[in-house]
């Protein structure tokens, strides 16, 4: 299907191109990323004050410098001066499925239908429950014989939640209700099972620890629960644990009597050594996994969902590597050297051709920052929250997250974390990436004064006003949990979407004058309920407003990452933002001046993104506009722990 689609597009022969694309074929990560590459400047804007903006900034339109603009509505609908002299292109479903029904096809997302495109196509036409089959199949591996076994859907759902690719609701309903037809799944929860890869975590967890309980002969508790996974007696199983232990859907717990269990149980045993282990696997598995996706021949597996993936997996190894209580050898600390280079020069080629095309299509799965509002109010739209709570925490890294993530987890049991990733705003500072994350724009759209910031209040009502939400309903708010009381507009029962800044996390990190282990010790610290101030007050405020059926969602705008100094430029007034990480300035000329004098640097301009005659100076590796040689934790460069950030909704 691609090949067809991308053949509608040849590079520099139209100026000016508009699609109608109602079912999103243009809106997957490979065919944004193809169409850029051609040279195309993409636009695609549901608001017509925004197209007409958007379009207005991408001029000049010529065949050297061509413009595609999508919409999903009819190509009748856009301006007149657009429509007549622009080559007009309709994409449907029909066309490139036609023998698959409409609308189960439609519920699939952009990535899912590049992933449909590839599978061998029916020769004849399916109906409704024929497509629905064909789609599990096909696109999902899913075949409720095939998982009649628990040791095969186990391994099934692992892969699932891993590849964050979840099927729709009406694939999802179906394999639920042909698996509850096999007795073996007659009391699993399964709809929780397949919607939430915390609850299948946890389910794993339960079931394990009774197995060691049971095997190292302490007592079973009472509450046994109402399903069982036969670890004693199913050998296919057994051989599931180092595999689920490795990928870290597993984790090993404590027994009381090491000796006693088989050889295959005591992968998932807590063992003084155990955390060594992880890091050494850990070093290996990214080093590999960054070696195969910087391959000129792999391409098709270098997408966004790597990345994501790739991510929560440092972080994890950052979880370890910046524990004080844990020594690294000496030869892992040469490999985590090696690993950081070779991770930093993968994930900047990687930027550089898709960072910007990931930022068109911002539904129905946000990929940017500046997705997230369009997303919050997409879902308002879908009825899947009518109240709804956004906390930023400013600096908020996935490495801070999963150390966040392991407390609460334990201190609130009936929370449930659903957790994705998003791309923060290049470069990684405040006052573009938080903004940009509020307001639901791009900088270009609103950076024209770095001098003077629009209000961010402002910002996020004019968004919620264009959705049609009342102001009296809308509210945004600063909040300082350790020097302040929560503040008595958050307990007004007419609010419907509520904004709260805390940035707590930011002046840690910007305090942390011994590095990230610093950083990460005051993190904990923070997390200590024995220590004041701590983050009780932020989990009580989280925990008031799900009790009000808030949907809570915690998002940041950056990351931050531990760099060394290597000298500080002397440009006078020259630069309109003198960070550590990025410096910002209007003059081409003056930028590349400081360039030429700092070699290891980068700089970022016309992604489309920022305003069009702003220039971000960047060091390349893990250095800092500092002096010499002095270790800071901060942020404003490209480094994944920058960039990529966590995006959490918590239910209960």
């Amino acid at each position: 299907m691609l090949p067809t689609i991308l053949s509608l597009f040849p590079p520099h022969t139209h100026p000016l191109t508009l699609v109608s694309d109602p079912d999103g074929l243009l809106g997957g990560e490979a065919a944004l990323v193809e169409l850029a590459g051609r040279g195309f400047n993409l636009i695609q804007e549901d608001d017509a004050v925004m197209l007409r903006h958007r379009f207005e900034a991408a001029r000049p339109v010529s065949a050297e410098n061509p413009i595609l603009v999508i919409t999903a509505a009819p190509l009748a609908e856009l301006p007149y001066d657009l429509w007549q002299p622009g080559y007009r292109i309709q994409l449907s479903i029909h066309q490139y499925f036609p023998n698959l029904a409409y609308p189960v096809v439609q519920t699939l997302t952009p990535a899912q239908l590049e992933q449909l495109a590839k599978c061998p196509q029916p020769a004849d036409p399916l109906g409704r429950q024929g497509t629905i089959d064909y789609l599990l199949k096909q696109v999902f591996d899913a075949e409720a014989a095939t998982l009649s076994q628990p040791h095969r859907l186990i391994a099934w759902l692992a892969r699932y939640h891993q590849s964050q690719s979840h099927m729709p609701l009406l694939l999802r309903r179906t394999l639920m209700e042909r698996l509850q037809r096999f007795p073996v799944y007659s009391s699993w929860a399964l709809e929780e099972l397949l919607s939430s890869s915390q609850a299948f975590s946890a389910f794993l967890q339960t079931e394990w620890g009774y197995y060691l309980q049971s095997t190292s002969g302490k007592p079973v508790s009472e509450q046994r629960g109402s399903y069982r996974l036969a670890f004693d007696t199913d050998e296919q199983l057994q051989e599931l644990v180092p595999n689920l232990v490795h990928h870290r859907v597993l984790a090993p717990l404590e027994a009381l009597s090491f000796e006693i269990l088989p050889d295959w149980a005591k992968v998932g045993v807590l063992q003084q050594d155990n955390r060594i282990q992880l890091l050494q696997s850990l070093l290996e598995e990214l080093a590999q996994q960054i070696k195969e996706i910087s391959a000129p021949e792999a391409e098709g597996t270098n997408t966004w969902g790597t990345w994501k993936t790739l991510a929560v997996k440092w972080a994890e190894l950052n979880t370890l590597w910046f524990d004080r209580e844990l020594k690294p050898r000496g030869k892992q600390k040469q490999a985590y050297a090696r690993l950081c280079s070779s991770l930093d020069q993968a994930f900047y080629a990687w930027l550089k051709t898709h960072y910007a095309p990931l930022g068109v299509q911002r539904l129905p799965a946000p990929k940017h920052v500046y997705h997230i509002p369009h997303y919050l109010a997409y879902l308002r739209s879908q009825g899947k929250g009518d109240k709804l709570v956004l906390f930023v925490l400013d600096g908020l890294s996935l490495l801070d997250w999963l150390v966040i993530r392991a407390t609460w987890g334990k201190r609130h049991p009936d929370w449930i974390f659903q957790a994705d990733q998003l791309l923060a705003q290049i470069p990684t500072i405040t006052s573009l990436s938080r903004y940009a994350l509020i307001s639901g724009l791009r900088p270009a759209d609103f950076a024209v004064d770095m001098e003077n910031p629009p209000s961010e209040a402002k910002k996020w009502n004019i968004f919620w006003s264009n959705q049609g939400i009342p102001e009296i309903s809308v509210l945004w708010r600063g909040i300082s949990l350790e020097r302040e009381d929560v503040p008595s507009e958050i307990e007004s029962p007419r609010l419907g979407v509520l904004c709260l800044i805390d940035d707590t996390l930011d002046e840690l990190t910007h305090n942390a004058i011994l590095g990230t282990v610093d950083q990460q010790s005051s993190l904990r610290l923070w997390l200590d309920q024995n220590r004041e101030p701590n983050s009780t007050r932020m989990e009580t405020l989280i925990g008031s407003l799900l009790q009000r059926q808030f949907t809570v969602f915690i998002a940041s705008d950056h990351g931050h990452v531990e760099a060394v100094g290597f000298g500080q430029p002397s440009e006078g007034l020259l630069a309109q933002t003198r960070g550590k990480r990025a410096r910002l300035y209007n003059d081409r000329r003056a930028a590349r001046r400081v360039q030429d004098a700092f070699p290891g640097t980068i700089l970022w301009e016309n992604d489309g993104l920022n305003p069009a005659g702003l220039y971000a100076l960047m060091p390349v590796r893990r250095n800092a506009f500092s002096p010499s040689g002095s270790v800071v934790v901060t942020h404003g460069g490209i480094s994944i722990d920058e960039v990529v950030v966590p995006f959490v909704q918590i239910n209960k």
